[in-house]
């Protein structure tokens, strides 16, 4: 008995040198040690032992392909006979902005499971002893490379797990990407590599994020601009070094996605030169704020009944008004009949800038809501047109019939071209402005094949439209107008002002996009446009040839204006910013600084209303200097394509849109398009 009670005591005492994890190894910024899913193995077993990490906060160590930069963790074991170890189970990495480069690997505790086996001929009652020699380049501000050694006994008898350590590397391994159903294919085109997948797992693949296996085939710090399709999903990127020769044999690595809230990551073996057919493009909802088609429809409907109320639009919409109110205690055959006319410009004005976007976007350029006003020649056009409408409110001049319901033939109850040309014109000088709801659902539509985005324009118009078509038909509307009288006259003339105001905005805008020669050509384009009405004024033909000239001058000097190479400084002057790019944001991202992007334009009065009573306001920069946060400006003023791309990657196809990333998160927040000072506030300080 007191041999049996002393073989006891020795054994208890012997048993920490069989325990499940070994003695921790502190290397600098990480403290390692190797971990076992058990206590003892039966001979011919399999188990996992994992070398466990602790990182010192904001340190990373790197993943297999380590990305721009860095040194996978390297792991090197020195094994007793009979026993064989697999390969590492590498978890999923995530991208690592660091300045100007992306790096692929890991921060907080990564565990790196090894699959062993135990050979059938291991004796009972032995002690197997696995050692690892370990070396991982650890990086934050400075990269440091640091290794170590650690051993881990482990018994050989009875099959015993370690319930807490196997839970932990059990969920490390359900948590690696393994190799599932996922065909794909890799080809480049140019200056560009696409990467299709079909037989997809169920999931949100709207961040779908490839990472290769091996470095040089695509640049890691470029974006990965997704498209999904009813069969499948497209990720296009810039190709790397290792496509300047013929690519064989394929190109393996991770595709990862959200699986309800969690990040998720199938492995891929991708055959190069193979385009894999993804089906129709769809938008994918992360991106639009789960906008279907519907939404999509319902939301441009609304957004065009507000669109009524946006300043852009006021000038003409009054107009119209006016009209409608000189008429509305007349015949309703008449009335109704202008209303659609009225409607008829909306919708074919609607339907000319889809087909435009369209044929524009099959080219292969990037455009968006708005995007005729990215060309100074139609800018400087607009401005002399409104100059002109004023003028003609004023009473300088009359248009002939052919050009009714511009100017004081706008009133009369027989100007059916006028009602057409004043939907199209209300269209045009409404495109500055972007109602809400409009954001998501022209978004949508622009992402969306051909027929959606018809749809969505077109529902779009319809609600533009609609007030006009309610007044028209509702009785009880039409009696709530007040009666024609000398008023008109008056406010008609009010009007004129409007107009002259729209004019001088769209002169400053032109002043951003072109410069002072912009300026001076469309100002004396108005100059041409004065002499003109004087000249038609005389009763000789002299006059009238001189009068033809000028109009001919004034039509010809808009077309000469073209864009100043450098647009968006004084934005970034007013607001205190910086100009955006991606590079900056990875570099703040990687300084953990959190980012405020204010996607804006000069033509984009709800942009420049959000300036002027929210983001210059001193409660907004303290709060800005307070947190440190950067506030980087993308001004779209003028045509930028490397703008349009980011906007499409949220599901806008225009401007305002706000962006606020925390620190280092990859993924930023969408803030609403009115802003306010909580809202900003909230979003910096949401963790």
């Amino acid at each position: 008995m007191r041999t049996f009670i002393v073989t006891f005591l020795i054994w208890l005492l012997a048993f920490p040198a069989f325990a499940s994890q070994s003695v921790p190894v502190d290397t600098g910024k990480v403290t390692a040690s190797l971990v076992s899913s058990h206590d003892s193995v039966a001979p011919g077993e399999e188990f996992y032992i994992a070398l466990r990490t602790v990182l010192d906060e904001g340190w990373h160590t790197y993943w297999r392909n380590p990305g721009d930069s860095g040194e996978p963790v390297y792991l090197e074991w020195v094994l007793p006979e009979g026993v064989s170890a697999g390969d590492i189970a590498w978890p999923l990495p995530r991208p690592i902005p660091t300045g100007p480069i992306v790096n692929y690997g890991f921060e907080g505790t990564p565990l790196f499971p090894v699959k062993f086996t135990v050979s059938p001929d291991a004796e009972p009652g032995s002690v197997i002893t696995v050692v690892a020699n370990f070396y991982y380049l650890v990086c934050k501000d400075v990269c440091i490379p640091e290794q170590g050694s650690a051993s881990l006994p482990i018994a050989v008898g009875e099959s015993v797990e370690d319930m807490g350590w196997k839970t932990e590397i059990d969920a490390a391994l359900a948590a690696s990407p393994i190799r599932g159903t996922v065909q794909g294919g890799i080809t480049k085109t140019g200056e560009t590599v696409e990467m299709s997948f079909k037989d997809l797992p169920g999931g949100d693949f709207s961040k779908a994020y490839f990472f290769p296996y091996e470095q040089g085939i695509i640049g890691h710090s470029q974006p990965q601009l997704v498209t999904r399709g009813a069969d499948g999903l497209s990720l296009t990127t810039t190709p790397e070094y290792l496509w300047e020769d013929p690519m064989s044999g394929p190109v393996d690595g991770v595709l990862t996605y959200d699986d309800g809230g969690t990040l998720k990551g199938t492995q891929v073996s991708l055959a190069v030169g193979q385009s894999l057919d993804i089906g129709a493009a769809i938008v994918p909802k992360a991106n639009v704020g789960g906008v279907t088609l519907w939404t999509a429809i319902i939301g441009a409907l609304i957004g065009g009944l507000i669109l009524n109320l946006m300043p852009c639009v006021f000038p003409v919409i009054s107009i119209k008004a006016l009209s409608i109110a000189k008429s509305a205690h007349g015949e309703r055959s008449v009335i109704r009949r202008e209303a659609w006319l009225y409607t008829a410009g909306v919708m074919a004005t609607f339907l000319l800038l889809t087909l435009i976007i369209l044929g524009l976007k099959a080219g292969g350029a990037e455009i968006g809501w708005g995007f005729q006003l990215q060309s100074p020649k139609v800018v400087a056009a607009l401005a002399i047109l409104l100059f002109v409408i004023g003028l003609n409110l004023l009473g300088a001049f009359e248009f002939g019939g052919g050009l009714q319901n511009t100017g004081q033939d706008l009133t009369r109850k027989s100007g059916a071209a006028g009602s057409f040309f004043t939907g199209a014109l209300a269209v045009i000088v409404a495109t500055p402005c972007t109602a809400p709801l409009m954001a998501g659902a022209v978004g949508y539509a622009l992402a969306a094949p051909a027929l959606v985005t018809l749809a969505v324009f077109m529902a779009l118009a319809i609600g533009f439209a609609l007030p006009f078509l309610l007044i028209a038909y509702v009785p009880g509307l039409l009696s709530k107008l007040p009666k024609p009288g000398p008023w008109m006259v008056r406010f008609k003339e009010i009007l004129a002002f409007p107009m002259f105001a729209a004019a001088i905005w769209l002169t400053w805008v032109l002043s951003l996009q072109a410069g002072e020669d912009g300026v001076l050509v469309t100002l004396s384009a108005m100059l041409a446009v004065a002499l003109a009405i004087w000249f038609f004024k005389r009763t000789g033909m002299l006059g009238k040839a001189l009068g033809a000239l000028s109009v001919l001058a004034a039509i010809a000097m808009p077309l000469s204006v073209t864009a100043n190479a450098v647009v968006g400084d004084i934005a970034v002057k007013e607001l205190k910013a910086e100009k955006w790019s991606p590079s900056r944001v990875a570099e703040l991202q990687a300084q953990g600084r959190p980012i405020f992007v204010d996607f804006t334009a000069a033509w984009c009065v709800t942009c420049k209303v959000n300036e002027k009573l929210v983001l210059n306001k001193s409660n907004v920069q303290t709060l800005f200097e307070e947190t440190n946060t950067a506030f980087l400006v993308a001004d779209w003023t003028n045509k930028n394509d490397m703008i349009a791309e980011e906007l499409a990657k949220y599901g806008r196809a225009g401007v305002p849109l706000y962006l606020v990333y925390n620190n280092k998160s990859v993924s930023p927040a969408i803030l609403p398009q009115v802003l306010t000072y909580g809202v900003i506030r909230d979003a910096i300080a949401e963790e």
